[in-house]
């Protein structure tokens, strides 16, 4: 049985490799066609391209993952079918499901694998990145020196809105600061119409500081005043800040908790927590729908099979991007909306394997 198992993986794993490689080079070479003028414009040379695309290559396997092992066990399962090796298997007396399992198994290898990528390789390659994008692609900005519309959280929960800062000078116009208590209820609000960093905290510069207590506000107007020291420092204001897919799923969590401490919903983001623990479990998923459909064609060739694929794949990923937006309009709670094309596909699969004879 053993000797099966790998049998089965291998014919499953060789197609599995080429057609990654094949993702790979078609995307390189599409992206390659879009940018080249932008990186002949700037003079990137081929050492640069090629860390850009290095980074870009745990995304790649994230996104296109799915769809290859799709298109693998089709090929694999169907090439075993049509070749009549399925019928011998369960003429020896082994099911469907025995047959099949070697292929699920490398499916769920791959999806935890999916996991460990979208956690640990593919927030710190996007950043890397993206800081080849700011450097050696965006060189052109008008001034980079100045930051307008700058909002930045503190681990306590405090948001400070800045209209204008520069960077060289250390100076902030139109400074807003909130603080919220723990039911997050408007607790101390400044407004100031500039700050300048002195050594080692900020100086706030005609404002006025307004308390919220049960009995009531209180207003206190003020020409300096200064903040203990601590963040925000001048680094803490010009950290870009990260998109979901620069963080890992914890990174992200702390992120939002901070969020909810300033009184924001941030419901996107929470949708895309989620997901990035429910979209590595799709490439088993797709493997599900799809094993049973092979073992069952016997004259279709690759020309269906990569057919079947492409149908598969958007109507779980139209499924995915349908219940985002359902979960970022609040119609469906932010777990659910990540989750639901899961449970959905993973109901249909079971049903096909069970509908399918054995």
């Amino acid at each position: 049985m053993r000797i099966l198992a790998g049998y089965i993986m291998s014919r499953t794993l060789r197609p599995l490799i080429l057609i990654f490689l094949g993702f790979i080079g078609i995307f390189v070479l599409v992206d390659l066609f879009d940018h080249a003028h932008t990186f002949i414009d700037n003079q990137v040379g081929p050492d640069v391209v090629a860390l850009y695309y290095a980074y870009s290559m745990p995304f790649i396997f994230l996104l296109t993952a799915p769809v290859a092992m799709l298109l693998a066990t089709l090929l694999s399962v169907g090439g075993m079918s049509r070749s009549n090796e399925i019928m011998a298997m369960k003429g020896s007396g082994l099911s469907l499901t025995r047959i099949l399992a070697p292929v699920l198994l490398l499916a769920g290898l791959l999806s935890i694998a999916n996991l460990l990528v979208g956690e640990f390789a593919v927030p710190p390659a996007t950043r890397h990145k993206i800081r080849i994008e700011d450097t050696h692609l965006r060189g052109q900005r008008s001034d980079p020196r100045i930051r307008n519309d700058l909002i930045y959280l503190r681990p306590d929960g405090a948001m400070f809105l800045v209209r204008r800062y520069n960077t060289r000078l250390r100076v902030m116009e139109d400074v807003t600061i909130e603080e919220f208590d723990e039911r997050l209820r408007p607790k101390k609000r400044i407004d100031a119409a500039g700050a300048r960093w002195e050594t080692d905290h900020w100086v706030l510069e005609s404002g006025r500081l307004r308390r919220f207590t049960t009995e009531g506000e209180s207003v206190t107007p003020f020409d300096t005043m200064e903040l203990s020291p601590g963040e925000p420092t001048p680094d803490d204001l010009v950290r870009r800040r990260l998109e979901p897919e620069e963080r890992g799923y914890f990174d992200l969590r702390d992120y939002i908790a901070r969020l909810k401490a300033g009184g924001n919903h941030p419901r996107a983001l929470e949708v895309q927590l989620h997901l990035k623990i429910a979209f590595p479990f799709v490439t088993f998923i797709m493997t599900l729908l799809g094993a049973p459909l092979a073992a069952r064609t016997r004259r279709s060739g690759f020309a269906v099979s990569f057919a079947s694929a492409l149908a598969i794949s958007f109507f779980y990923y139209a499924a995915i991007q349908v219940a985002q937006v359902l979960g970022r309009q609040g119609i469906l709670s932010p777990p659910l909306a990540a989750w639901i094309a899961n449970i959905v596909f993973v109901a249909v699969g079971i049903w096909i394997v069970a509908r399918t004879p054995k």
